[in-house]
């Protein structure tokens, strides 16, 4: 007989694999998507800069080894890698593939709108990535992926169950957006840090301001901060702001909350639990040290480790692939 973590009953090990990497993948795509579209447009804006902007989300995708932007730093070439590249195990063509793959094994643990939905999200899309994309038709083309990607959130919410399998999904969804916001954030140390030998101009409110395009929080940052750009103001937003829902502290928050949800409550014997709040520990260590010393890099690279291992502790304690 399969051994179970004690509070875990209801769900076969390959149920919960499936739907957590199906929301895993959900949250890359949507994530890939964002930061395409923010290197376009630096790249239409400031054509002088554009390859270093490409160079940082490659490296932000864990890519920069796949694509050599020195011999091809053509925007369109890399935006086409990015969506459609076979080779490229994170392009957007073949994380549709993982999606389906895995929608198709869960589906009788998610809602008929959700699959429906998923289906049309990957019959689309894959259409529109069967030749080669234009540099006209890049914005309406991610615009179609985070529209599909929206409407499958937006019917999970609104038609699944609060049980395990609605958790396994959130897990899944939260641990890939953590990793998103904090390797962005570590990719961009060096122009995020103030340095008191350069002053504040133009060109480093760009980059400032390309940092929360790339996670989508432009818009909720200047509300927040009231149209006023700063390193520290961004870091304090991205990683401890509990309201912000692509925050570290947002993400590490929900992971726990539905961390204890499962377990039932028998969170002593868990690594995962155990692993997820000593992240959330590191987090609230370094709240008071946004300056010159904060270790940022250092910091991040702990961070995005012990996710890692989070996610490695969730499928070995939930019997994934059983």
């Amino acid at each position: 007989m399969e051994q179970k973590i004690p509070g875990y009953y209801n769900m076969l090990g390959s149920t919960a694999d499936s739907i957590y990497w199906l929301f895993r993948y959900l949250e890359r795509i949507e994530n890939t998507s964002i930061l395409i579209e923010a290197g376009f447009q630096s790249a239409l804006t400031s054509h002088k800069n554009s390859l270093n902007e490409w160079e940082s989300i490659l490296k932000t995708l864990g890519m920069e080894d796949y694509f050599d932007t020195e011999s091809k730093n053509n925007s369109i070439d890399i935006v086409n890698f990015l969506l459609r590249n076979k080779e490229n195990p994170n392009s957007i063509l073949n994380l549709l593939s993982k999606i389906k793959y895995n929608a198709k094994i869960s589906r009788v643990a998610i809602t008929k709108e959700v699959l429906e939905t998923i289906n049309l999200l990957c019959i689309e899309i894959n259409s529109k990535l069967k030749r080669k994309i234009l540099i006209k038709d890049v914005y309406i083309l991610l615009l179609k992926i985070r529209e599909g990607i929206s409407l499958v959130v937006g019917f999970f919410y609104g038609t699944m169950l609060r049980n395990e399998i609605f958790n396994f999904c959130l897990l899944g969804m939260f641990i890939e957006r953590f990793d998103n916001t904090a390797r962005i954030l570590n990719v961009r140390y060096y122009s995020l840090l103030p340095n008191v030998n350069v002053k504040n101009n133009l060109f480093e409110e760009k980059q400032w301001e390309a940092i929360l395009r790339s996670i989508s929080a432009y818009k909720s940052f200047m509300w927040k901060n009231q149209n006023k750009i700063s390193v520290e103001a961004i870091l304090d937003f991205l990683i401890f702001n509990e309201k912000m829902p692509r925050s570290l502290k947002f993400c590490v928050n929900v992971i726990l909350e539905k961390l204890k949800l499962i377990l039932n409550k028998k969170t002593i014997k868990s690594k995962s639990y155990i692993k997820a709040n000593e992240i959330y520990k590191k987090i609230n260590f370094r709240k008071n040290k946004l300056s010159n010393d904060f270790g940022l890099h250092k910091h991040l690279n702990e961070l995005i480790t012990s996710n890692i291992l989070l996610g490695n502790h969730i499928e070995e304690e939930f019997n994934f692939h059983k």
